[in-house]
């Protein structure tokens, strides 16, 4: 097992519960993932939203179950996340969410690589290296 470190979006996630394309890769990395807490409550709602049949418990259980670590979001995230906003705002029309900005500022907080879908990030003034997955 490596001790290399990811953190992922709740893009990556989402594909991994629902079979979607990139699912293997997701699957491959989940062992060594860091999962922002506020991602994990969207991807679980997303699953659910797109007729996953696991209950909410199920599907957390699931994700504990692949051995990603939980990360919470904490108050030192709260500035670097809306920063992240403010600059989305101005440079692309406000296109970054707010759980993409959550997720962002926890990686840069634990200095981990992010693995995530939205193109968009390459575009941000990230802190640590983006690896799009599909």
């Amino acid at each position: 097992m490596s001790d290399r470190r990811v953190v992922m979006d709740a893009s990556a996630i989402v594909a991994w519960l629902l079979n979607e394309r990139g699912a293997p890769t997701i699957g491959r990395l989940l062992q060594f993932a860091v999962l922002p807490a506020p991602n994990v409550t969207e991807s679980i709602r997303s699953a659910r939203t797109h007729g996953h049949r696991m209950t909410s418990d199920q599907l957390f259980s699931r994700l504990e179950a692949s051995c990603a670590a939980v990360e919470p979001f904490r108050d030192v995230d709260a500035p670097r996340a809306a920063e992240l906003l403010l600059y989305a705002d101005r440079r692309t029309n406000g296109q970054l969410s707010l759980g993409d900005a959550l997720c962002i500022a926890v990686a840069e907080r634990l200095q981990l690589p992010l693995v995530g879908d939205d193109g968009l990030w390459a575009e941000l003034p990230l802190e640590v290296d983006f690896h799009q997955f599909r």
